[in-house]
């Protein structure tokens, strides 16, 4: 009888311990495979909060066109707002971001020193942080333009077009399209009137300096500049803007006809801006950055993404390439907008 209650006791043991080893495996397999899939980049999807300046500006409403078809594509959720130069605003806007836990945030700043402290409070709360167009401290990384240097080629452009078809006995009156409540745009002017005054000295005056960030206020200002100035013939812009409300005014003043002593110089180089070109209006050259707004899209798509997977950038300011478009390449780049 002990025997066989031995024998039994043994039998029982040995299901027990192949009924554990048969539990134990299993479970250790769907937990490595939930590991290998939270690891894996090509699942993540984040929140990306935008404010800009405004979106009345072509070249801001064209960039983020494309901007918003990539962030979609990659189904990514996403808020574009424009603060409408208004700071104030801009602050909500962040605030907002903040609360709604976005994962990056990208400011085109209306004032950046306002908005140092509300970047701050969004970098301790983890959320990575760019700026375009200013150099911030509050941020990880600065997408920048040498503002000066892209005056400067503007400048130079309208210096090589005044010495081409006009003298010290014949001066170019020259307006100028700007925007000085905005730091890097007075420094973009800056750099525009120091290469005018380097290379084409005494044989153009500037006669008058208005304010224009979207078109429609650049047709009304050039209108005035020519009840007062009837012979300008030469414009400088900061930007799309200035460049395409001015354009507007010379084809109406000259009945679509622009002489070859008529020229608008910019920034921007907007679908709207390289079509002028090509078609021989009063806009001659424009200078762009990637080449195209869909360009500019994926790079700046590009930054957010290397931005959300941890890369650390070797200099908080990444500078963004210049380059002069005009007759001689206008075609090329406007047929990448197509």
């Amino acid at each position: 009888m002990k025997k066989t209650l031995s024998i039994i006791l043994m039998l029982a043991m040995l299901v027990l311990t192949l009924t554990a080893c048969s539990t134990t495996e299993p479970t250790l397999a769907p937990k490595a495979a939930e590991t290998t899939a939270a690891a894996s980049p090509a699942d993540d999807t984040f929140k990306v909060g935008i404010t800009i300046q405004s979106l009345e500006n072509s070249y801001w409403a064209g960039v983020f066109g494309e901007v918003e078809t990539l962030l979609k594509a990659k189904g990514w959720e996403y808020s574009i707002l424009a603060c409408n130069d208004n700071s104030a605003t801009q602050i909500q806007q962040i605030e907002n971001f903040i609360t709604n836990e976005v994962d990056l945030i990208m400011v085109h700043p209306s004032d950046p020193n306002a908005l140092e402290d509300y970047l701050k409070a969004a970098r301790d709360k983890g959320i990575k942080v760019m700026s375009w167009d200013d150099k911030m401290t509050n941020t990880d990384l600065n997408w920048v333009l040498d503002n000066t240097e892209l005056g400067s080629t503007i400048g130079t452009a309208a210096a090589e077009f005044i010495n081409k078809n006009y003298t010290a006995d014949n001066k170019a009156q020259v307006a100028i399209m700007n925007y000085p409540q905005t730091p890097i745009l007075l420094e973009r002017e800056t750099g525009i009137l120091n290469a005018l005054k380097a290379k084409a000295d005494g044989k153009y005056d500037v006669v008058a300096q208005q304010p224009a960030l979207d078109a429609q206020t650049a047709l009304s200002n050039m209108e005035t500049i020519f009840q007062a100035n009837p012979d300008v013939k030469v414009v400088c812009s900061i930007g799309a803007g200035g460049d395409i409300g001015a354009n507007q005014a010379f084809m109406s003043k000259l009945n679509n006809t622009i002489p070859a002593d008529v020229g608008i110089f910019s920034a921007d180089a907007t679908q709207q801006q390289l079509q002028s070109i090509v078609d021989g209006e009063a806009s001659r050259a424009s200078v762009g950055f990637e080449g195209s707004n869909l360009k500019t899209a994926e790079a700046v798509v590009d930054l957010y993404a290397r931005l959300l997977s941890g890369e650390k950038f070797a200099d908080q300011n990444l500078f963004r390439p210049l380059l002069t478009i005009d007759a001689s390449n206008a075609a090329t780049y406007l047929a990448d907008y197509k």
